[in-house]
């Protein structure tokens, strides 16, 4: 926990719930915790005492009595007192009636004061105890070294296989064989949604850029989006005749592009499912497809060894060098840098390939990325077996690849230089997501489970 305050002005809106918040201010947010390490820690510790609370059971939940003498009913048998008031007041002497009024009205608020002392007190005793428990256990979770496990989630009972943050670092869905997707909360494992609406294996997941939906892809053919916290189907695709086995949501949040066993990968509408590009660049089943930070390419690979860039409005392959179209072994997985000038290739060969997707000055912007180059950078060969998953970490300085050896690897991303090797799991890691504050890793295994783990300070 950040001993540092947060900032002044957004010390309201911190505390406020995502769904209390406009959209508006949301997005202003989202922005500002980017930049703000005192305002990104306070919003941590708020959303884990936040989950800390619907956690709990709901009688712990109801409302407090309120210390107001209207809200106590009166006794049902009256004292010597109030009965001997009422007589006077019925003989018509006001002077008793309201001296002895007054006098009884001190009584029954000293008999409400007595009643609702202890309740406060209960009230006060809890909330502190939420309070330091929650302090303590946000401390221990930003402290922790490289590698600490600090949940480990259980719920599947099959292998998983698909893992996405929510954008706002509190959620986590992860999708498995066992044909469902599991949204639970990231800092204690609480499960908020188990949705069954595939009936195969889910293979994919994406959340949408502003947190109110998650897209699914399964072996059944179909790929879903719906509402993560209740499980409401918004719309259903259907427009693959294989196998949906990647997923991925335009930065703004207009489309989705799904690669699939049926050799192509098909954008549709986030909102409708009207399709929009069908692309047909490849001739065998397309395990990966990455949306380049700006929106307007695509990187799809596939299992025979190709990984195209193109244009997701016009379907147009990008012109690039041969040393792009490699032959080192089937694509599993695809990331691209946060800059949008690189691309990471995960292969069943047990290499990751980096290679320089565009060249040009400054940052990106919608017009920066316009000279495809496909320029080998490096290969890295940290693995014994087939890798699998790929993440890289928000500020593009490290990559974390999972693989048939069951391990995650952290290395540098510029050199290929081994940082850190993750021992946590017993079986293939098959999907990996880096925290958005980048604080942390949530790693999915075919030993069903998904571990979150302490990851390189990215700061």
């Amino acid at each position: 926990m950040s001993s540092q305050p947060p900032c002044v002005a957004w010390a309201e809106k911190l505390v406020l719930r995502r769904e209390d918040l406009s959209p508006a201010d949301r997005a202003a947010l989202d922005e500002h915790v980017q930049t703000c390490l005192a305002c990104e820690a306070a919003q941590d510790d708020y959303h884990f005492l936040d989950s800390r609370l619907r956690a709990l059971p709901l009688p712990t939940l109801k409302p407090f009595p309120r210390l107001s003498l209207q809200s106590w009913e009166q006794e049902k048998e009256e004292t010597a007192v109030t009965r001997m008031i009422k007589a006077e007041a019925a003989t018509g002497d006001p002077r008793l009636s309201i001296s002895d009024t007054r006098k009884t009205a001190h009584r029954r608020f000293a008999f409400s004061l007595r009643r609702a002392l202890p309740v406060a007190l209960v009230a006060s005793l809890i909330l502190a105890m939420l309070l330091v428990f929650g302090i303590q256990t946000a401390s221990k979770m930003s402290s922790h070294a490289v590698g600490a496990t600090l949940l480990s989630y259980t719920g599947h009972n099959d292998f998983v296989d698909a893992v996405a943050w929510s954008p706002n670092g509190q959620f986590i869905a992860s999708g498995s064989w066992d044909g469902t997707v599991q949204v639970w909360d990231a800092h204690t494992g609480a499960i908020v949604t188990i949705y069954r609406g595939h009936s195969d294996a889910v293979d994919a997941l994406a959340w949408s850029p502003d947190g109110q939906y998650i897209a699914s892809g399964s072996w059944d053919g179909t790929a879903r989006v719906w509402n993560p916290f209740t499980g409401a189907l918004q719309v259903l695709y259907v427009g693959h005749s294989d196998a949906v086995s990647a997923l991925a949501w335009s930065p703004d949040g207009q489309y989705i592009a799904s690669g699939s066993w049926d050799h192509t990968v098909q954008v549709w509408y986030a909102r409708t499912g009207e399709t929009l590009r069908i692309y047909k660049g490849h001739s065998e089943f397309v395990d990966a497809v990455a949306w380049s930070p700006n929106g307007q390419y695509i990187a799809s690979g596939d299992r025979n060894n190709t990984v195209n860039v193109w244009n997701p409005f016009t379907g147009d392959t990008l012109q690039t060098d041969d040393e792009f179209n490699y032959n080192g072994g089937i694509i599993e997985a695809l990331a691209w840098s946060p800059d949008g000038r690189n691309i990471a290739a995960a292969s069943r060969d047990t290499t990751v390939r980096i290679w320089q997707a565009f060249t040009g000055t400054g940052p990106v912007h919608l017009t920066y990325l316009d000279h495809p180059t496909g320029r080998l950078l490096f290969t890295y060969t940290g693995h014994t077996d087939e890798v699998s998953a790929l993440t890289w970490s928000p500020n593009g300085k490290y990559i974390a690849s999972g693989s048939y050896d069951k391990t995650v690897q952290i290395w540098n991303a510029n050199t290929g230089v081994t940082l850190y090797t993750y021992r946590g799991h017993n079986n293939t890691v098959d999907a990996l997501a880096w925290s958005p504050n980048g604080r942390y890793i949530a790693s999915g295994s075919w030993d069903d489970t998904v571990q979150i783990w302490a990851a390189l300070s990215t700061r």
